[in-house]
């Protein structure tokens, strides 16, 4: 008969569970935080005390329920074993807590993070009861580390019931830590602890999850009161975010981003009804733009949120500005269990999720983490979604996670995409979003709305009620498509007002068939005058050829002239009319008209300025040419203009082979004029335009002037392309409409403030 052995335990079992396992010292104290939360504390304080000193400690005290003998005794000296886990932790508790009480950790070996912070611990307790007394034990970590061949449980732990301790506790757990790693705090450390802190833990953010308790963190170093003090005077005038990043002392607060109040596009999945549906809703600009509804095909998902945030380039300057950080550097897309994160998901430049290595493969259709900021809440009873043993691991790869993967990136990721990239046309070298308002948006809308509704799966639909006002029934493919998703989804869900918007589709492209017919015969005229301007045209040309070159491009220069006139009078026109007629006109409506007059006004001046320009035929039209070239003759041309002026216009090209891209000849003048006007603004002797190749299908064109620069006083360079920004008495529209043009052509634009004297602006052309 085979007799029976069994396993024996090391002392060397403390390091594999203890320094060796938690081996980042903030995770440890991560660790310990959640002890506290788990036992029901409201509140938890880290103290560092008297911690450049040789005697430091770290103490942590929570006023959570506290333990007695036997909960030290058969729970926290029980080592890898969790009463959370085995459903015995709040057992006696059972009628208070009718709802099912979630745990942050559920290993069993949090508590071995105190190895991590130092040698020697006591632990003092007091259970929250009316027969409560003190219990302390004192944990000399050193004594496991003498010798392997003891075994783990023979080495003791001192236990006594001390009359009173230094801290003052009605129930709860103190935790003093002593013996630390010195080496491992300083004030930077500090401030990254409390960085971290911030991001821990996640107030509920969904109304589809259960209430989370409050729990406050409070961080208490003495020794850093008086940096403090500074940090506070020195900055002031940068907010609050910023003061809040650069003190240690306080209450750690949670970041929330809906507080920070940034326009920008959002999309927020969730499952409702108990797991049983998943629930989308995509917001552009504080406007909801649909909200839709589909069943739960994931088995192991409930209890889960997702909200993620596109980050253009001023939702980022207002981002930096609020929390005292740039986007990159805080983060991304931050994972949370039970109101608490988990590591190292969000990190910067953290992948975890596989999102960049995705956004490699599209690069011009795909979000990556440098444009997303976000988070995903899981609110579970069951260990589904399992932290791995080590703190910073992440989940456990099972089928949960591979689950939690593709709702993040099938329900919340690939559907931001599609609005943000079809609907807003947002490219990667774009980074202005474009107004809703805009003729091109509006039909993009459209269609991406008839391919939302054709989702089999949809069980519901909510939409915005502009969307029906911007269909025009000439789009005959996505009318029907929508008449036709419309009508299958509310007979679905017995949505009245989905019933009664398809039917109102259905009679307006019904009326405009009629239309149709009519618009034939209007259609016949337009042509026949078409073809008789073109005669006369065509003996225009001949007419014209007799006389000499200049005078081609003198009429050439007066048509371009005249087209832009009439643009001007017809917006006039019909902006008196609507004054007449007694319409409001709001202060928004009003600065778009004088935006409009003003650029088409920029380009009279671009063609009239200087009639040397007469040289450029097509002046208004998309040309494929050297830009380099190009460049070079209208420097050229213009540098006469300035010749008896006080400023001298330079012109220099590192490349070295022609360099053909798609450009409007007139586009191009804007620019250099806006530059060099503004160059004169701030009485710069010498203007420089300097062309630097970039990459095989990229050049730089660098202008800079020897001015008096950027206004010490503008905090952020690139707010200077916002409508409307000027430090002189101009209408602020110039670097606008420059910030317009590049945007169109898919080019990018930085300004670098960073020099001896002056401005230096980078215009990146590409291929």
């Amino acid at each position: 008969m085979a007799k029976e052995e069994f396993f024996r335990i090391s002392s060397g079992l403390k390091d594999l569970i203890g320094g060796q396992l938690i081996t980042d010292k903030f995770a440890a104290i991560f660790e310990l935080v959640k002890n506290s939360f788990d036992a029901q504390a409201t509140e938890v304080k880290i103290i560092f005390d008297r911690i450049y000193q040789v005697d430091s400690k770290i103490v942590i005290v929570d006023d959570g329920k506290g333990m007695d003998y036997n909960d030290i005794k058969d729970k926290w000296l029980f080592v890898a074993y969790s009463a959370k886990k085995d459903g015995t932790e709040d057992k006696q508790d059972y009628r208070n807590n009718l709802k099912a009480i979630r745990y942050a950790g559920a290993k069993g070996v949090g508590r071995f993070s105190c190895d991590r912070l130092g040698k020697v611990l006591n632990l003092y307790s007091i259970k929250k009861s009316n027969q409560s007394h003190i219990e302390h034990i004192k944990v000399n970590w050193g004594e496991f580390e003498k010798n392997q061949k003891i075994e783990f449980g023979r080495i003791p732990v001192q236990r006594n019931n001390p009359a009173k301790i230094p801290y003052k506790l009605k129930s709860g757990t103190v935790l003093e830590i002593s013996d630390i790693v010195k080496e491992d705090w300083n004030r930077n450390a500090l401030l990254d602890l409390k960085d971290k802190l911030s991001k821990l833990i996640r107030p509920k953010t969904s109304e589809n999850i259960k209430e989370v308790r409050a729990f406050k963190i409070h961080l208490e170093v003495k020794e850093e009161l008086e940096n403090d003090k500074n940090a506070i005077d020195k900055y002031r005038k940068e907010g609050e975010g910023k003061i809040y990043k650069e003190t240690v002392n306080g209450e750690i607060k949670n970041f929330i981003f809906e507080e920070l109040d940034i326009r920008t596009t959002k999309i927020i999945t969730e499952t409702i009804n108990d797991g049983k549906e998943i629930k989308t809703t995509l917001i552009d600009r504080n406007v909801e733009i649909y909200s839709l509804t589909e069943k739960n095909s994931f088995k192991y998902l409930y209890g889960v949120s997702v909200r993620l945030y596109f980050l253009n380039q001023a939702s980022k300057n207002i981002f930096s500005r609020k929390i005292g950080e740039q986007p990159i550097n805080y983060g991304n897309v931050f994972v949370y269990k039970n109101g608490f994160r988990i590591y190292p998901f969000g990190e910067p430049r953290d992948d975890s999720m596989g999102i960049d290595a995705r956004g490699t493969q599209g690069y011009a259709r795909n979000l990556q983490t440098r444009n997303l900021m976000g988070q995903i809440e899981v609110y579970q009873e069951k260990d589904q979604l399992i932290e791995s043993t080590s703190r910073d691991g992440g989940f456990i790869k099972n089928q949960a996670f591979n689950e939690l993967k593709d709702f993040f990136f099938e329900k919340t990721l690939k559907r931001l995409e599609k609005y943000v990239v079809d609907v807003a046309e947002w490219g990667v070298d774009d980074e202005l979003l474009r107004e809703l308002s805009e003729d091109k948006i509006k039909e993009n809308l459209v269609r991406f709305i008839s391919n939302i509704s054709g989702d089999e799966s949809i069980t519901e639909l909510v939409y915005n009620d502009e969307i029906i006002r911007l269909i025009d029934t000439q789009e005959e493919k996505s009318a029907k498509k929508i008449i036709r998703n419309f009508k299958r989804i509310a007979s679905q869900s017995s949505d009245k007002k989905l019933f009664k918007d398809a039917n109102n589709l259905e009679k307006k492209f019904e009326d405009y068939k009629v239309l149709n017919n009519e618009n034939i015969v209007l259609t016949n005229q337009r042509d026949k005058a078409t073809k008789a301007l073109e005669k006369k045209q065509e003996q225009l040309s001949i007419v014209t050829s007799i006389a000499s070159q200049d005078l081609d491009n003198i009429i050439n220069l007066h048509h371009q002239v005249r087209v832009i006139t009439d643009i001007i009078n017809t917006e006039l026109i019909l902006f008196t009319r609507r004054i007449d007629n007694g319409v409001k006109i709001t202060n928004h409506e009003l600065k778009e008209f004088i935006n409009k007059i003003s650029f088409e006004n920029s380009k009279i001046e671009s063609i009239s300025k200087f009639g040397t320009r007469a040289i450029f035929e097509n002046f208004t039209d998309m040309i494929e040419d050297d830009i380099v070239e190009f460049i070079h003759n209208y420097v050229d041309k213009i540098s006469n203009y300035f010749s008896s002026s006080k400023m001298e216009i330079k012109f220099h090209s590192d490349v070295k082979t022609p360099f053909k891209v798609k450009f409007r000849p007139l586009d191009i003048s804007i620019i250099i004029d806006n530059m060099i006007s503004n160059a004169k603004k701030a009485d710069a002797r010498t203007f420089i335009i300097n062309i630097i190749p970039d990459t095989d299908k990229s050049i730089n064109v660098v202008f800079k002037d020897l001015g008096k620069g950027l206004h010490k006083d503008i905090s952020d360079a690139l707010s200077i392309f916002e409508k409307g920004f000027s430090t002189t008495k101009s209408t602020g529209l110039g670097l606008y409409h420059i910030q317009e043009i590049v945007s169109e052509h898919k080019w990018s634009i930085d300004v670098n403030t960073n020099v001896p004297k002056g401005i230096e602006f980078i215009l990146n052309i590409k291929k």
